[in-house]
């Protein structure tokens, strides 16, 4: 079955490995005969957070390096701004008015951005969702590709097309699905890794020197005090969890890598920090032929410009005939 598939992120910083692991190499397995893909980069969503335009503007360009360095080829997905695409800011005013304010004020997003930003509660942060659905909604993706936490945004976006249709017509827009299995990767701390907090993430571009470096804030068994105690890793909130997404077969530690891992640390032969050695490892080698790729894009802004002129060229066909039609079935005409 062929798919529309539709994911962004925010240009709130540069990709970290949390986004490589999690959503953009999911992104490039969904560029097959068949599929139609669009990935864009969420400038307007950044705004509610994000005050330099200058960084702005120069996140966008690097993280385009970021998804083609990735395998995003722009010859099979449509790569483009957020921003590019006028009609996706209209269709979030149009559905904004099938939208009650209560669900928006209680969705968990929505709540976990006003405690990180309490002097900076504007009306982006909660009618956020509402701009998410018209990117989903707007080119009428089937499949929405996204981390745990955006969840709730996208049943919003359900809720919405399924709104619209019985109020205006119920061939108007596809109910969009999420994937079955979605990819939490923690951050150093244990929680979620994200851009806005950098001493949670690990940088893509980092060797594997670096990579240990940054792990040794890792967070590990507790009651593992000495190196040769017994452990258990699943008490292991920030190291063995990223070992589960990229140790398994890894030839570091042989065949089974990941049994080994777990044995180790249960029989006190593995400390932590040697632990901690391998995941850096195995990172690193999982990350060298993305870091070749992007390192041959690294001057190329005008290609990145490009590829984003011409991807928002064709986001706006595949969205403008739907905002057309939502026009014309909310009475709405322009003259």
């Amino acid at each position: 079955m062929t798919e529309r598939i539709l994911s962004g992120i925010r240009a709130t910083g540069r990709l970290h490995f949390g986004n490589f692991l999690g959503a953009v190499r999911n992104f490039v397995k969904f560029q097959t005969p068949g599929n139609t893909c669009l990935y864009f980069v969420a400038d307007l969503h950044t705004l509610t957070t994000l005050e330099n335009p200058a960084q702005l503007r120069d996140n966008l360009i690097e993280m385009v390096k970021d998804y083609i360095a990735a395998g995003l080829d722009p010859e099979q997905s449509i790569i483009y701004a957020q921003s590019s695409v006028p009609e996706i800011s209209e269709l979030s005013l149009l559905l904004g008015m099938l939208q009650p304010l209560g669900q928006l004020q209680l969705i968990p997003t929505f709540k976990e951005m006003v405690r990180k930003h309490p002097n900076n509660v504007n009306l982006g942060l909660i009618t956020y969702p509402v701009l998410m659905a018209a990117d989903i909604l707007g080119p009428r993706a089937t499949l929405v590709p996204v981390g745990e936490d955006q969840v709730p945004n996208v049943e919003l976006a359900r809720n919405l097309a399924e709104r619209f249709n019985n109020r205006f017509g119920d061939d108007m827009f596809v109910v969009p699905k999420m994937m079955d299995q979605m990819i939490k990767v923690p951050g150093l701390d244990g929680s979620k890794m994200g851009k806005s907090e950098a001493d949670n993430a690990i940088d893509i571009n980092a060797n594997a020197e670096q990579i240990r470096a940054r792990y040794t804030k890792g967070v590990t068994d507790s009651k593992k005090v000495r190196a040769n105690d017994s452990g258990e890793p699943y008490r292991c909130l920030s190291v063995y969890p990223v070992h589960k997404l990229v140790s398994s077969g890894n030839g570091c530690v042989g065949v089974e890598a990941l049994a080994k891992i777990e044995a180790g640390c249960r029989s006190g032969f593995l400390s932590c920090v040697a632990c901690k050695d391998i995941l850096a490892r195995n990172i690193a080698q999982l990350l060298g032929p993305f870091q070749e790729k992007r390192a041959a894009l690294a001057s190329k802004d005008d290609y990145v410009r490009d590829v984003l002129n011409d991807g928002g060229k064709r986001a706006r066909t595949a969205i403008q005939e739907t905002v057309g039609l939502v026009r014309e079935r909310m009475g709405i005409i322009v003259y």
